[in-house]
């Protein structure tokens, strides 16, 4: 548990804002001048008494590294060869900076990518790095962290559902499906959701979340990697927050898009997530690689969704989503 007294000082140090205004705090980006991590919130208000509860979102660590056993290893020896990006475990230093950030929430989740690709080296950074220092963080995967290949042209030499359990047996938690109470107020959801697959057991685990969360009278946050589609034409061409970035993005060709070849299962999962504006009150991502907030027409309603900008960039500065629930 956080020291109130150390988090009161961390926050009252003075933060510069990078992007946005007081009336558009969703798009709003903010760097602390000390740390020089960066970072966004989202306040979710309730009307709640007492202090809030606060998540902690990061995403896409991508730690690149083989040690001596993965490089007994010729398909991983190869892969070393070949990726270069972030090689020799350089995001080491950003995940610090935004894991003495991210200390302070009730939660921290993950949104996928934290291995560059599936290696023994990386798995230990992750524990090192990540685990060690915050036993309860919640990590959801991402396509990398189910590859050997990085950059090489070649396809992997061991079956998806090999590598699917190779993972499972190194990490901390379930890798398709997590939900966790956090003060009697918020459940967090995370769920893989790469590539668009969503399986019929989580679509079971979420329908009986969900309905628990309105019996229970909780807010519901959800986590994953990939975005889903917004059905908004106007985000067919959707600028990124960070104006210094200059990409754009189409969020019609999201998981859930009519124009995709989705899955049944993962069609079901996008409609029980756009009927159930009620209770989920944000959706959290990654993938990207840089920042965006859309909405998800939910009904009456829309559901708020966060693209998080990776952890690599500004000189591994870190880069945190802060959510609170007021």
């Amino acid at each position: 548990m956080f020291d109130s007294a150390e988090k009161e000082r961390y926050f009252s140090k003075p933060a510069e804002r990078i992007t946005g205004t007081d009336d558009t705090p969703e798009k709003s980006l903010f760097r602390m001048t000390e740390s020089g991590v960066y970072f966004r919130e989202h306040r979710i208000r309730t009307g709640h008494a007492g202090d809030p509860v606060e998540i902690a979102q990061i995403t896409d660590v991508h730690f690149n590294y083989c040690d001596a056993i993965d490089l007994a290893n010729p398909e991983l020896a190869y892969t070393k060869e070949c990726r270069k990006w972030l090689a020799d475990a350089q995001s080491v230093k950003g995940i610090r900076n935004a894991m003495g950030f991210a200390k302070f929430a009730d939660q921290i989740v993950i949104t996928g990518d934290t291995l560059d690709y599936l290696s023994h080296g990386a798995m230990e950074l992750t524990k090192q790095y990540i685990w060690d220092a915050e036993p309860s963080a919640i990590l959801c995967i991402g396509g990398h962290e189910l590859t050997r290949q990085m950059q090489t042209g070649r396809p992997n030499e061991t079956t998806l559902e090999s590598r699917y359990a190779d993972l499972q047996r190194e990490w901390k938690h379930d890798v398709r499906y997590v939900s966790r109470v956090i003060r009697d107020r918020v459940l967090v959801i995370a769920m893989d959701n790469d590539c668009g697959r969503y399986d019929s057991v989580q679509l079971d685990k979420l329908t009986a979340d969900l309905a628990m969360a309105r019996e229970r009278g909780l807010v519901v946050l959800l986590f994953q990697h990939e975005p889903l589609d917004t059905g908004r034409p106007e985000d067919e061409c959707c600028p990124t927050l960070w104006e210094c970035d200059g990409k754009s993005y189409n969020f019609r060709r999201c998981i859930g898009s009519p124009e995709r070849n989705d899955s049944d299962t993962a069609k079901a999962v996008y409609r029980l997530i756009t009927k159930s504006a009620d209770v989920i009150r944000g959706i959290y991502c990654g993938h990207l690689h840089s920042a965006y907030y859309t909405e998800i027409p939910a009904g009456d309603a829309v559901i708020p969704q966060y693209v998080l900008e990776g952890n690599p960039y500004n000189g591994q500065a870190g880069h945190v989503m802060r959510i609170l629930v007021e």
